[in-house]
């Protein structure tokens, strides 16, 4: 089977900081992987590439056997055109910390932006995909509310819709409920374990161990930019949490 996504050797530096390292990864349709470790680690700034919001100093990374935001030409990846990189963000879909939704734009037409933009869909298409995804994660009562009528959980799970709406092939979630209550943090994890269930494709960053043992197909400890172990769940807080440095990570946590 072809992975879905391979990463090999990605290093990606600001200025005189390795902010990921040589960081390999492979996923086939249908994984779901974990990546913790402390702030700071490198794991934001992982995801982004994969989705080519950062470009990479050196490595590759594949999607469905194709570079990510390059084309190769004369043995020379050169950068991809602008539309064809929107094409590939249209299939990596990316649900990020702080929701990022349009708030001049209801919760329905946020959804619809990126089918209508992107995709070329006529907005009665979009219109009707976009509700589909609302009510699949529970939206479907606020589509012509604002961002600022809608609580932070709501708030999140309207950024997931947007982001199915565009029927993506991955998705990637950046510590999706970090910036939540505590008591909201649950309807979007049970909205993610739904989607896991149904087979998406995802990584997930994030500090809720709990949630990373449920969901996960493999779980990667990330540390200074550098996948530090790997397993799948029963062995990582198996045998790797008797590594001092992951241990004293997860005590902080809990």
């Amino acid at each position: 089977m072809q992975p879905l996504l391979e990463l090999k050797d990605i290093v990606k530096s600001f200025g005189s900081h390795r902010a990921v390292d040589s960081v390999s990864l492979s996923l086939n349709p249908q994984d779901k992987t974990v990546i913790i470790g402390p702030s700071g680690s490198g794991k934001s700034t992982l995801l982004r590439t994969i989705n080519f919001l950062e470009t990479i100093d050196s490595g590759s990374i594949m999607f469905e056997g194709r570079d990510v935001g390059y084309r190769r030409h004369k043995g020379h990846l050169i950068l991809d055109k602008p539309r064809n990189i929107c094409k590939l963000r249209a299939q990596i879909g990316m649900v990020f910390q702080h929701f990022n939704l349009f708030p001049h734009m209801t919760v329905v037409e946020n959804a619809m932006e990126g089918q209508v933009t992107v995709q070329g869909l006529a907005r009665k298409e979009a219109r009707e995909i976009a509700m589909s995804m609302l009510d699949k994660v529970g939206m479907k009562d606020f589509a012509d509310r604002y961002p600022a009528a809608l609580s932070g959980g709501q708030k999140q799970r309207a950024a997931i819709a947007r982001a199915l709406a565009m029927r993506p092939k991955l998705m990637l979630f950046d510590e999706p409920t970090s910036a939540l209550d505590p008591e909201l943090v649950g309807e979007v994890f049970a909205t993610i374990k739904q989607l896991a269930d149904e087979g998406m494709t995802m990584i997930i960053v994030t500090h809720n161990m709990g949630f990373a043992r449920e969901v996960a197909d493999q779980l990667y400890f990330m540390e200074d930019g550098s996948f530090l172990a790997q397993g799948e769940p029963d062995e990582f807080f198996g045998k790797h949490c008797n590594d001092p440095r992951i241990q004293s990570f997860i005590q902080r946590i809990f």
